[in-house]
């Protein structure tokens, strides 16, 4: 026969109760990250690196997104290797322009 003391069962009560904790809050974190990565965004964004005519980066080029419904605007300045990127741009139609000194401006509609 097997006995046990009741602190044994305390114990193995107390194991159980955590393992069984420990589960439910493991079963909450995944149906609410599973929430949270099914929500939707209504932003955009616009990256890019910008080179001159012989494919060499053009660092310090002023790039402005213009929203041709609000016209709102947003810049940025490319990097040391020619790379923008300009963020929370809601859905719309925009124009693109890029200038550096030395070169002629460019707009892409």
């Amino acid at each position: 026969m097997f006995f046990t003391s009741g602190l044994q069962r305390t114990s193995l009560s107390l194991a159980f109760t955590s393992i069984l904790t420990t589960f439910f809050l493991a079963v909450f974190i995944l149906l609410f990250s599973l929430t949270v990565c099914a929500q939707s965004t209504t932003e955009g964004a616009i990256a890019g690196a910008i080179y001159d005519p012989q494919g060499a980066v053009v660092a310090g080029a002023t790039v402005t997104v213009h929203n041709n419904g609000t016209n709102q605007e947003q810049t940025a300045t490319t990097d040391s290797t020619g790379y923008f990127r300009i963020t929370k741009l809601t859905p719309a139609s925009y124009t693109v322009s890029v200038t550096a000194q030395g070169f002629a401006g460019y707009r892409a509609p």
